[in-house]
């Protein structure tokens, strides 16, 4: 799938990004529902997947930012009114249906603005070689010498060694893709995003694992066999993707 996804960033255009988003965001959604139902609180799918892909196409076009805002908040406190569901429920399905879509579709857009952006292919294969890297050097580290639990309430798998781990791996992965095609940014700024996206997505990891264990689910969902769903796959990336673009915005 890495493959696959290098591919479409390498040799695609952005209109081909939106709509790869797009589809991420309305997956990502259903999985997030999916989770939603088992906690038992449920919330308005249908409305998240249009409001979550309406998102993508606000940053694809660069504006309607203020449109799209006040239509989603006016339809989140009609659906009440039409879905026909119990009004003692309404408030924590607003909230789950909102939380969905900043936390699904928002992160994603984010990524979407990097790819966008001038070399924002190259920006974007960095922040995955920070992430993928760093998963990899936490999965390796916590499993062979991990003892003392980071987040034992939260993710019981998780270790301090794989943490530390993981920051190594990201150093190891963006030093490597900084080496290999993007010599023009300082050696400073470049350990200064490392540094802040590898410990920022372990954060995004621990997010999922709080919504997951919250629903009593192993997996967000069983799209990839032996990985979950793809909320699995991009939890780290949703919280690195928004800081890399606010790092790169100011200092880049």
């Amino acid at each position: 799938m890495a493959a696959f996804l290098v591919l479409i960033i390498y040799y695609g255009s952005p209109p081909v990004y939106a709509a790869l988003a797009a589809i991420l965001a309305v997956i990502g959604l259903y999985e997030y529902f999916s989770m939603l139902s088992h906690s038992g609180i449920g919330g308005y799918p249908r409305l998240a997947y249009v409001w979550g892909a309406s998102l993508i196409l606000c940053v694809y076009l660069g504006d309607f930012y203020m449109p799209w805002a006040v239509t989603g908040f006016c339809a989140l406190f009609i659906a009440p009114i039409i879905s026909g569901s119990e009004i003692k429920d309404a408030m924590r399905q607003i909230a789950g249906t909102l939380l969905g879509v900043i936390y699904v579709a928002g992160p994603l857009g984010f990524l979407l603005a990097i790819v966008t952006l001038e070399g924002g292919r190259f920006w974007l294969f960095f922040l995955f070689f920070i992430i993928w890297c760093g998963d990899i050097g936490a999965y390796y580290v916590g499993k062979n010498f991990g003892k003392r639990l980071l987040a034992p309430t939260v993710s019981p798998g998780k270790t301090v060694a794989g943490a530390v781990g993981g920051i190594i791996g990201s150093l190891a992965g963006g030093l490597g893709a900084w080496a290999w095609f993007l010599p023009g940014i300082s050696l400073a700024h470049c350990l200064l995003v490392i540094i802040i996206c590898g410990i920022i997505g372990q954060f995004g990891d621990l997010a999922e694992s709080i919504l997951k264990r919250s629903a009593g689910v192993k997996d967000s969902g069983s799209l990839i066999p032996g990985h979950g769903g793809i909320l699995d796959r991009i939890d780290s990336l949703m919280f690195a993707g928004p800081v890399f673009y606010i790092y790169h915005a100011a200092f880049l």
